[in-house]
């Protein structure tokens, strides 16, 4: 019976670390003589989890009437659709709400429930319904039916169950909880719920986490009532013996056009803050980036690592909806879009994936929210038939099943880190005028100076940025993990975060705030802990566009900056030398162990050598950047391990790019170099240092092309111009060339493959088989699968 466990930020099935690659299928929106070929299709693509949502309003249609067996609809019949999935040798991922979106009318919940008992429905300040009709979380009757849904569930799926011995590993939480407030700007405001914020109030007072402002305070009343709703389904799961550990997922991708933007997925983040306490449970996020490009990609690397710094340490890094194309048909969904969303995600450390919607399908009755459609552009068309984005999954499924369980155990090498302070993203409640006020400049310089200014730069100059909670309290700003700490930061802040980044210099750490410096707290009273006590220069004068010099820099342009007193004590690392207001912006001093910089301008990222400056500032002030490239267009991270490990090169705009990559040496391996070519709209992911080939003996030195194991062959999937892979195995000369223009060099213990440049891109087909001659040997092959380290 496998078992799904979490170490180290990474899935474990039965005890062997699991890149988990799933993909979402939707047994109720398609006929039942479908489903074997939709699975044995799904499991050819490398999948190893489907995923499925069992939605209430299609298996209770009348209040009691449950039907999970097909015999008031054929579609019902969710039992047969999961066994037939571990027949195929697919694990399960199910989604049981009770609110499961999905396109679905009222998001799933039953019509009959909200019709029969509107007490549950949501109000608004007038008393009137919420326009989305939805629920309120707590009410006592909806979690008396909730309770009843899962009862009804979990009594026909215990056998399936993977402690039972069934395919079921993984579940999940209800679906987005807080989302239909955010994307209203309406909290549920009944005349009950204002009671008990009023409690909350009272149990707070003189402690309230982040100052005693209403739009704050009203924030973390809702952070604690979603987080008291999903411990009661947590516990309602566990009674019932559904495997943990159970999934949160995280909404706020929101579209724009062509491109749908993560710059909001921190609200979600957010508004879930304190749902990482649910017993058994962990946060994970529906990532749906639309058209993936230079411009949103930073996107998805901030909302991996944002999600890693809000969840418990050991917590997985997991999306339970990655885009696989969109409900409607436009704007389209590239493969390539694909391709680069699942790379860059993954090269900032997921370890897991569900394609959503893997397969398309159809709306059954007047379940659909949008009538009987529900193709989604998935991989899989309704009808059956493969889409070109079908390939993408299939070749990251041969890559993921190559390389899974290595993946999994390796982490980004972090080249700096950044602060995530959730309350900057509290701001789904307006408050009074005056607070309004502070709230639209939080909200506007987090957007264009934090998430789309230093930060994008930071990730687009190819500094690998971790993210830490600096407002989460469990988290320990320590010096000899943290040595250096970029924090964006607004006027305002509150005081036990100040004190907390004031401690961390004191202790030795490197801290970089700006372009504002903390002065009020978020109630907009003064608060000036972390300046006073770190001696922080004033700012003099606020002033807007003007050209700097930035240590060897100049005619930087900085569209919003503060010039700096300047003192015996602080070094000057960047100057206005133009503009509306001269003086020092940048500034450097030391404190007790540390030292703090005050990056006073504001650089939303306009021009492209904002990144050389960055990257430069960066090294001045204490980062050692270990992997640079000759060519600044293309973006490159790293993930490394005790079993190797994997460069990562994305190309995301419309032309071919080479560069020289260089990854100086560490502990685990010397200096390397690649000279690579990457075409457009692309990526890769070369394996370095001895990362083994699957289960073989086959190890991995270095590479300039993808290889993957297929059966009984490696397949390098080389491009156009020149290049070699280079591998290590006991029996190197047991490998023979099948097909493909290349060269094989073998010694000791090595194998070198060469292949120049043709024009062609065929792949290379090496077989496991004696290099003299062109017949499998199927003894040779089993010598070497098992040969193992020896």
């Amino acid at each position: 019976m496998p078992r799904l466990d979490i170490n180290d930020q990474a899935f474990e099935l039965d005890n062997h670390p699991l890149f988990f690659y799933g993909g979402e299928v939707h047994y109720f929106r398609m006929d039942p003589s479908q489903w074997r070929d939709r699975l044995a299709t799904v499991k050819g693509l490398g999948i190893n989890v489907v995923s499925t949502y069992i939605p209430w309003l299609w298996h209770e249609p009348e209040p009691g009437l449950f039907d999970f067996t097909g015999h008031t609809d054929p579609r019902r019949n969710v039992v047969d659709f999961i066994a037939l999935a571990g027949q195929l040798g697919l694990m399960v991922f199910v989604r049981p709400g009770p609110y499961v979106m999905s396109e679905l009318r009222q998001e799933g919940l039953p019509d009959w429930l909200l019709d029969l008992h509107p007490e549950i429905i949501a109000l608004d300040s007038q008393g009137r319904p919420h326009p989305t009709r939805m629920v309120t979380y707590l009410h006592p009757t909806f979690l008396s039916f909730v309770d009843r849904w899962y009862a009804a569930v979990s009594e026909v799926l215990a056998p399936y169950f993977s402690h039972n011995g069934g395919p079921i590993i993984l579940s999940q939480l209800d679906n987005e909880v807080g989302m239909l407030h955010w994307v209203t700007m309406m909290p549920d405001q009944r005349p009950d719920i204002e009671k008990q914020y009023q409690d909350f109030l009272a149990n707070t007072a003189g402690s309230a986490p982040y100052g005693h402002s209403d739009y704050l305070q009203r924030g973390v009343f809702w952070r604690e009532y979603r987080a008291q709703y999903l411990a009661h389904l947590s516990g309602q799961s566990q009674r019932h013996g559904w495997p943990s550990p159970y999934i949160i997922n995280v909404h706020g991708f929101r579209d724009y056009s062509i491109y749908s933007r993560g710059n909001d997925y921190p609200i979600g983040l957010s508004q879930l803050f304190e749902a990482r306490h649910v017993p058994g449970a962990f946060l994970g996020g529906d990532f749906y980036p639309g058209r993936v490009g230079y411009d949103n990609f930073h996107d998805l690397a901030l909302a991996v690592t944002y999600t890693a710094a809000t969840n418990a340490p050991d917590a997985p890094l997991f999306s339970p909806e990655f885009q696989s194309g969109r409900f409607q048909d436009r704007p389209h969904i590239d493969p390539s879009d694909l391709d680069l969303a699942a790379r860059v995600s993954v090269s900032y450390g997921l370890n897991g994936l569900n394609w959503y919607m893997l397969a398309g399908g159809d709306n059954p009755g007047d379940i659909g929210l949008f009538g009987p459609r529900h193709e989604w552009q998935a991989p899989i068309a309704s009808d059956g038939t493969l889409r070109p984005s079908s390939q993408v999954v299939a070749h990251l499924g041969a890559l993921f099943g190559t390389y899974g369980s290595t993946l999994a155990q390796t982490k980004p090498v972090t080249d700096i880190h950044i602060g995530f302070y959730s309350a900057y993203y509290l701001t789904e409640n307006p408050g009074n005028p005056e607070q309004a006020a502070i709230l639209q400049e939080i909200v506007s310089e987090r957007d264009n100076w934090h998430f789309d200014g230093i930060y994008r730069i930071l990730i687009a100059a190819n500094l690998t940025a971790e993210a830490v909670a600096v407002d989460k309290e469990e988290s320990v700003l320590d010096p000899e993990r943290i040595p250096v700490l970029w924090v964006a930061t607004c006027r305002y802040m509150d005081a036990r975060t100040q004190e907390r980044l004031s401690a961390y210099v004191q202790d030795g750490g490197t801290l970089i705030i700006g372009p504002r410096v903390p002065e009020w707290d978020l109630a907009g009273r003064p608060c000036r802990i972390l300046a006073d006590t770190l001696s922080l220069p004033k700012t003099t004068a606020w002033a807007q566009r003007g050209l700097a010099t930035i240590l060897d820099v100049s005619s930087v342009f900085c569209a919003n900056y503060g010039t700096l007193a300047e003192s015996a004590t602080t070094e000057v690392l960047g100057r206005i030398t133009r503009g509306e207001s001269q003086g020092a912006i940048i500034t450097r001093q030391s404190v007790d162990a540390g030292q703090v910089v005050v990056m006073g301008c504001a650089l939303p990222d306009l021009y492209q050598y904002y990144h050389d400056v960055v990257r430069q500032l960066a090294q001045a002030i204490g980062c050692r950047l270990g992997l640079t490239l000759s060519n600044a267009s293309l973006h490159a991270t790293r993930r490394e391990g005790p079993s190797g490990g994997f460069l990562f090169l994305h190309n995301l705009v419309e032309t071919e790019q080479s560069t020289t990559v260089s990854l100086a040496g560490n502990a685990w391996h010397d200096a390397l170099e690649w000279d690579v070519t990457v075409p457009p709209r692309s990526g890769l992911m070369l394996p370095y240092n001895r990362v083994a080939l699957g289960h073989t003996s086959i190890q991995v030195m270095q590479t300039d092309a993808e290889i993957t194991l297929d059966a009984q062959s490696l397949v390098i999937h080389r491009g156009v111009h020149a290049g070699h892979s280079k591998l290590y195995t006991q029996l190197a000369s047991q490998i023979a060339l099948a097909s493909g223009q290349a060269t094989i060099e073998y010694a000791n213990r090595h194998v070198t493959i060469q292949w120049q440049e043709d024009g062609q891109a065929q792949p290379i087909i090496l077989q496991f088989g004696r290099n003299d001659s062109t017949v499998q040997d199927p003894s040779v092959v089993a010598d070497i699968l098992a040969e193992g380290s020896r």
